[in-house]
C-alpha cells in the first residue's frame, strides 16, 4: 500500500506538459510582473511580503513557474496595483467567443420556447 502512495504522490508532483503558446505566455507574465517591480523599485523581498509570498516563489512567479497557484499571481498582481488585477478580470470577462455562444445558446433557447 505505501508503494503505491509513494507511485501516485509522485505523478501527482510533475506538472502536465504546456502548450506552446501557454508557455510562453507564463514567460511573458513573469517578465511583465518583474518588470513592474522594477519600475516601481521594489526589491523581491518588499514585493513578496506586501503580496504574503516568500521571496522563493515571487522568483518562481518571474520566471514563468507554470506549479505556482494562481491564487498566489493575482496577489502580486493585485500588491504591485489593484488596477492590474482589475484588469485581468476585465479581460476574461471581455470574451468575445464565450460572449456570441451564449447569446447563440439563448436564441436556441427562446426559438424552442416559442413552439
Amino acid at each position: 500500500m505505501m508503494l503505491y502512495k509513494r507511485s501516485h504522490m509522485s505523478q501527482a508532483a510533475r506538472p502536465l506538459p504546456l502548450s506552446p503558446e501557454t508557455a510562453e505566455a507564463l514567460a511573458a507574465l513573469g517578465r511583465e510582473v518583474r518588470d513592474a517591480r522594477l519600475a516601481r523599485k521594489l526589491r523581491h523581498v518588499d514585493l513578496a511580503k506586501r503580496a504574503g509570498i516568500s521571496v522563493a516563489t515571487l522568483k518562481r512567479l518571474e520566471k514563468g513557474d507554470p506549479t505556482l497557484a494562481l491564487g498566489r499571481f493575482l496577489e502580486v498582481l493585485t500588491a504591485l496595483s489593484p488596477s492590474l488585477l482589475e484588469n485581468v478580470v476585465r479581460a476574461v470577462r471581455s470574451d468575445a467567443t464565450g460572449d456570441a455562444l451564449r447569446r447563440k445558446a439563448m436564441g436556441e433557447r427562446s426559438r424552442r420556447e416559442d413552439f
